[in-house]
């Protein structure tokens, strides 16, 4: 009986961390004795106990029970010489325990006390993270060992994919896609693009979005309304448009793979994850930049693999053009595109000279990756816009995360700065009062909307240089408004939004059939509230995975390096102004996370990847 009390303890533990609801914190001063004020956080920490929470906690234990068979208990994983090769894992479980708690916390509680806010609060808070740090032990030590040891490719024909994989996948897409383009006619829309929209029926450009996206989606619609009196048809044809490149990203993932004789199953589960993710349908028929930039990274990350793999495919033009052309359409689709080309290009040609690649290769690479598609890039858009005499963006704009902690700070602690920081604030972002009133922990624009356009780059050099002095007097404040502004690009329990609704006087929407927008509004908001579903398409468990990933790769052959374009994608999200109703900013993260792990096993198998001439 003994061996069965410490799994069904930490069974218990775990099963509290699944099923804690956290609220807002509870005020001694609203009880007037303080034995109600104590039986109240006796009853705020109980929780509320429930069928569900029993069943979980049975689950947890049989999990536990099993994981210990199989050599995964905590005296098995930490015994002399284990420890090491699972020490790593327990630094993960660690992290994952404080974001998952802190994401719940911020979700439940409503509040900006970090994980505490009232004892019980404290109590639980640290409960959960116990919790759940005990289940992810040895649930990623089994996954990571499984991992290593799995092999996804086979010497037998492929079967359905042995032929024209590209061509099928993008058909079964295709016709599956379909039904709800049909229904979204003419295309669901978002604020930015009906700001693009406007620039071009009114020539008036600029470069807060990117040009030549807002050429393409505002000239659809203009030249919807002159051929056809309509912009709705107009909007359609590039939503159509949009979504055959985003499925032609999906295509190519799965006959790359299928051409390294990847095992069928893995193939069709690829291809289930992009039929059925919601996030997928819903944001491919809503006119926005995202997806034709979600589908040239995702070509990008497969062009970008394949050459790692084998750096002699960079002299080859038949890759090395197509390669360009995916990057320059990477730069010009987000305006945040070029840092990911630099960066990432940066380390694909340091992992190169590491790899001792020749003389050739390596300059063929500085080219290749960085030199071509930024130069052509830079110059397209600078002629495009004074051509079309474009308004620069604000440079506040790459200022989100700063100007959210500058105005956190003043909202708890203004009294603890000097008049001279102060008025360097201000130069910067005007009144400090108006900051404070301005200041929304899930979204940094109505600060940024406070942003001095004609401030000099004098200004912001003593904004930053009074930001970096806060910041070593106040460093867990500008930690705080961190995690507040960003828990929800890590953390799972943070629900998406998950459609867009705005309304356009100049667009008619729902014309399939009556209210066939709102019928895709209910289908998304159900499909999110469906464990699977929505964990499909939750940011913050795919960013776990890609930590997963890239934490199973750290040893091999320098592998890992197929994932610096997400991580520096993530970096980007950090530090992009929200991440509530827009978690279109990681699209990217979602779509090519499941083609990594596949490509993963290819990358690091005894021989490197045998890339087809096809």
């Amino acid at each position: 009986m003994k061996k069965y009390i410490s799994p069904i303890l930490k069974g218990f533990l775990s099963a509290y961390s699944l099923s804690v609801c956290f609220h807002a914190p509870i005020s001694r001063e609203f009880f007037t004795d303080s034995a109600d004020y104590f039986t109240a956080s006796v009853y705020e920490l109980l929780g509320e106990y429930s069928f569900p929470l029993f069943l979980i906690w049975i689950a947890a234990t049989v999990l536990f029970i099993l994981l210990g068979r199989k050599g995964y208990g905590y005296s098995s994983l930490f015994q002399k010489g284990q420890s090491k090769k699972y020490l790593i894992w327990g630094f993960v479980s660690l992290l994952f325990a404080f974001c998952y708690s802190l994401g719940l916390y911020f979700a439940g509680a409503g509040t900006d006390g970090m994980f505490g806010g009232s004892p019980a609060n404290s109590i639980k808070f640290l409960l959960c993270a116990v919790g759940f740090f005990l289940l992810c032990v040895p649930v990623l030590c089994y996954l990571s060992d499984r991992f290593a040891s799995l092999r996804i490719d086979t010497k037998e024909p492929v079967g359905f994919w042995a032929k024209k994989p590209f061509v099928k996948a993008f058909l079964i897409l295709g016709v599956f896609y379909l039904p709800f383009l049909i229904c979204s006619y003419p295309g669901n829309l978002c604020y930015d693009v009906i700001g693009q929209i406007e620039q071009v029926s009114t020539q008036s450009y600029s470069t807060h979005h990117p040009l030549l996206h807002t050429l393409l989606v505002g000239g659809m619609a203009e030249l919807g309304e002159k051929l056809f009196s309509s912009k709705e048809i107009g909007l359609f044809l590039y939503v159509i448009l949009q979504s055959i490149l985003l499925l032609a990203a999906f295509a190519t993932t799965i006959a790359v793979l299928s051409k390294q004789s990847v095992k069928p199953a893995y193939l069709w589960g690829l291809l289930i994850l992009y039929l059925f993710t919601p996030i997928y349908t819903n944001l491919s028929t809503t006119a926005v930049k995202d997806i034709p930039f979600t589908a040239f990274v995702l070509f990008y990350i497969v062009f970008y693999s394949l050459i790692l793999s084998k750096p002699e495919l960079i002299r080859k033009p038949s890759v090395h053009i197509p390669f360009a052309l995916v990057q320059i359409g990477v730069i010009t689709m987000r305006n945040n595109g070029l840092p990911l080309i630099v960066l990432s290009g940066l380390a694909a040609v340091i992992y190169l000279l590491f790899q001792k690649t020749g003389a050739k290769t390596i300059l063929l690479s500085v080219g290749g990756f960085l030199a071509e598609s930024v130069l052509i890039s830079t110059i397209l858009l600078a002629l495009i816009g004074n051509g079309l005499h474009a308004t620069k963006g604000s440079r506040g704009e790459i200022f989100s995360l700063p100007f959210q902690q500058t105005a956190y700070t003043l909202t708890v602690a203004r009294d603890t700065l000097s008049e001279k920081e102060i008025a360097s604030i201000e130069t910067v972002l005007g009144d400090t009062q108006v900051i404070i009133n301005s200041y929304d922990k899930d979204i940094a624009d109505p600060v940024k909307e406070q942003f001095r356009k004609d401030s000099s780059v004098k200004d912001l050099l003593g904004y930053l240089r009074t930001y970096a002095i806060v910041g070593i007097r106040h460093p867990f404040l500008y930690a705080k408004a961190f995690f507040i502004h960003t828990h929800g690009w890590y953390c799972p329990t943070v629900t998406n939004e998950i459609r867009y609704e705005v309304e356009y006087d100049a667009v008619r929407k729902g014309l399939a059939f009556p209210n066939a927008d709102k019928v895709l509004v209910f289908l998304y908001r159900f499909a999110n509230r469906f464990t699977p579903l929505g964990l499909l398409e939750n940011i913050g468990f795919a960013m776990w995975c890609l930590a997963f990933l890239t934490i199973s790769l750290r040893k091999k052959k320098g592998a890992a390096i197929i994932t610096f374009p997400l991580w520096v994608c993530f970096l980007i999200c950090l530090a992009s102004p929200c991440f509530y109703k827009h978690p279109r900013y990681a699209l990217p993260i979602l779509a090519a996370v499941p083609f990594l792990f596949l490509y993963a096993k290819l990358f690091t198998a005894d021989s490197h990847v045998a890339v087809s001439e096809e």
